[in-house]
């Protein structure tokens, strides 16, 4: 979060909506990353439509 805030300079509403962007990008590789090696993680997301189904 702190490279990503500091890498993509901006106060207003575009430098905003960059970083959350990609800090949802991230988040999400993140999850799936988890899921591939995590048999736990992978119990609580078996499908993307339980991913999606989370972030809402």
């Amino acid at each position: 979060m702190c490279i990503l805030s500091g890498g993509l300079q901006g106060t207003d509403e575009r430098g905003r909506l960059l970083r959350r962007t990609m800090m949802r990008y991230t988040s999400l590789s993140a999850l799936l990353i988890l899921r591939s090696v995590s048999t736990a993680v992978f119990k609580r997301f078996p499908t993307m439509d339980h991913v999606v189904e989370a972030g809402e």
